[in-house]
């Protein structure tokens, strides 16, 4: 053991020091955490740079379309190309996924400083970007099952999930500046530079893992998978409407801060900030909590969120969002770890890349239709009304899923001897 890996081990929690004490892990944390900071930058500048190549008459539109095409595709990549790519390892989709980003967003603003992008090219090419990009989800989720006991599976996506928090705090500031001193499409070739050097960094991972080449899993087995574990179906339904329900949320906030607060963006982004501070403790907090579980944990977290949000919506001042906002990003920012290691538990080992791809999949077009509902519920509702019914019905989900849970749980009859482990119990069953 080298000496800094010792010095690690005294400074940081257990769970974490023995992530980072495996080698590969821990040479593949600063390539997660550059790529999304890129990610975090081009959040803004996509949007962006649409609003120049864009008529004033249709930046609307282009705005629109260009954000579903840097997300959407990954669903129809994560449903389509499972024959060639469910059977490879977690390194291999990382470079896959981010060899083909960092080559279109080389090409997107070479195109754009030669004067040659226009506005079908443009979408086209962040559609492109997209496609492998549920896979590539899905191997930095394997990755860290690949790599590490499952005991540490928590802590190592919480790490991993703390970074990817602390970019969207980073980027978007930073995308401002670089957008207004060299334009949008230098943003995009930021982040371009960030996935060729997660590339680089992946490439230099030994590949000892668990696992090597497994055999391709058709989408079929992956839904006969999920029909013979209702657990697994469960958790993807409770995600997908979780995802769904905070949707409308990214469009209420904007329009309740400007039209009933009467502030500017910057109360916005105040309110915004809180929730990405409060993100980035939450997911730290998450990987240092062992035996935790695991089922009523994400649905604390559902009902905790809607609960957070609520206050804001009956006060309407900034002190509100930011104590809400903030509360809320530290209960949300665990759910993605805890229900990830929660599939990683039940789900076949050599079907973990087909199942954590397929619910990237599912899961890339929650938000994203929430978001789209939410312009419709601000209509009927008004802001504060959408924050308030979004809040409230995502309590309500909790508690059908707890009831569902109390529902199905299994019950041994009377009189004969209870297993002594209703988890082993169930697993049997």
């Amino acid at each position: 053991m080298t000496t800094g890996t010792r010095r690690v081990r005294r400074v940081l929690p257990e769970g974490y020091s023995r992530c980072l004490a495996n080698p590969d892990f821990r040479r593949l944390q600063p390539g997660f955490l550059v790529s999304f900071l890129g990610d975090g930058m081009s959040f803004v500048a996509v949007a962006w740079l649409a609003v120049e190549l864009a008529g004033p008459a249709d930046r609307a539109l282009v705005v629109g379309l260009a954000v579903a095409a840097y997300s959407l595709p990954a669903a129809i990549g994560s449903l389509t190309l499972g024959r060639w790519l469910s059977g490879r390892n977690a390194k291999s989709l990382i470079l896959l996924n981010s060899l083909l980003r960092a080559a279109v967003f080389t090409l997107l603003p070479a195109l754009s400083w030669l004067d040659l992008l226009d506005v079908t090219t443009y979408i086209a090419l962040l559609a492109l970007s997209s496609v492998l990009h549920a896979w590539g989800i899905a191997g930095r989720q394997t990755f860290v099952a690949e790599t590490l006991p499952d005991e540490d599976r928590l802590a190592g996506h919480s790490l991993v999930g703390s970074q990817e928090q602390l970019s969207f705090i980073i980027g978007p500031p930073l995308a401002g500046l670089v957008a207004a001193a060299l334009g949008p499409a230098a943003v995009l070739a930021g982040d371009a530079a960030s996935y060729l050097y997660l590339a680089v960094v992946a490439a230099r991972v030994r590949g000892d893992s668990k696992v090597g080449r497994r055999p391709a899993v058709p989408l079929r087995r992956s839904g006969q998978t999920l029909a013979r574990h209702p657990e697994l179906m469960g958790l993807l339904a409770l995600t997908f409407v979780f995802y769904l329900l905070y949707g409308p949320i990214e469009v209420a906030l904007p329009v309740f801060v400007a039209e009933e607060m009467g502030a500017d963006p910057t109360a916005l982004g105040w309110i915004w900030g809180a929730f990405g501070v409060g993100a980035v403790i939450g997911a730290l907090v998450a990987g240092t909590l062992r035996r935790l579980p695991l089922w009523p944990t994400a649905l604390a977290i559902v009902a905790g969120w809607g609960l957070a949000i609520l206050p804001f919506a009956q006060f309407g001042t900034l002190t509100a969002g930011i104590v809400g906002f903030g509360l809320g990003g530290l209960i949300y920012a665990p759910y993605g770890p805890v229900t990830i290691t929660l599939l990683q538990q039940k789900a076949p080992l050599e079907e973990l890349v087909s199942l954590s791809a397929f619910r990237s999949a599912i899961l890339v077009i929650a938000t994203p239709l929430g978001a789209a509902l939410g312009g419709p519920l601000v209509g009927a509702f008004g802001a504060a009304g959408t924050i308030r019914l979004s809040g409230l019905t995502t309590v309500g989900l909790a508690v059908l899923g707890a009831l569902l849970i109390w529902l199905v749980r299994p019950r041994p009859d009377r009189g004969k001897p209870q297993p002594v482990s209703g988890r082993r119990h169930a697993d049997r069953t």
